[in-house]
C-alpha cells in the first residue's frame, strides 16, 4: 500500500500543479533533503524549492520499473528508470513516513 502513496508522490513532483504549491512542497520535502543531480552537485532543500518553482508547465517524464522496499518501520527505499527527452535515466528516493511521507533523499543518475 505505501508503494502506491509513493510513486503517486514521485510522479506528483513531476506535475506543475504539485511543484507550483509551495506549501504543498514544504510538506513533502524534509527540511534536510538532499538530492545528487545526475550533473552529479548536491542540492538542499531550498535550492531545489528554488529549481522547481522555475517550471512553468509538467514535466514530461515517465516512470519505469518501479520498485519499494521498506528499510525500517518508517523508511522506504524506491529506485525506478525515466524517460525524459528520449533519455533513460535511473532514479533513487528515500522516503520517512513519520506523519505524513517526506523526500530525505533523491540522486539521478
Amino acid at each position: 500500500m505505501m508503494d502506491k502513496e509513493i510513486l503517486q508522490l514521485e510522479k506528483d513532483l513531476f506535475k506543475h500543479e504539485k511543484i507550483s504549491d509551495i506549501n504543498w512542497l514544504n510538506n513533502v520535502i524534509d527540511d534536510d533533503f538532499v538530492e545528487c543531480g545526475k550533473s552529479g552537485l548536491l542540492y538542499n532543500k531550498e535550492i531545489t524549492l528554488k529549481d522547481l518553482s522555475k517550471c512553468t508547465k509538467d514535466r514530461n517524464i515517465t516512470i519505469y520499473d518501479f520498485t519499494c522496499k521498506k528499510i525500517d518501520n518508517n523508511t522506504f527505499l524506491v529506485h525506478y528508470i525515466t524517460k525524459s527527452d528520449n533519455k533513460y535515466y535511473y532514479r533513487t528516493s528515500i522516503w520517512e513516513n513519520n506523519d505524513g511521507l517526506k523526500l530525505l533523499f533523491h540522486q539521478a543518475t
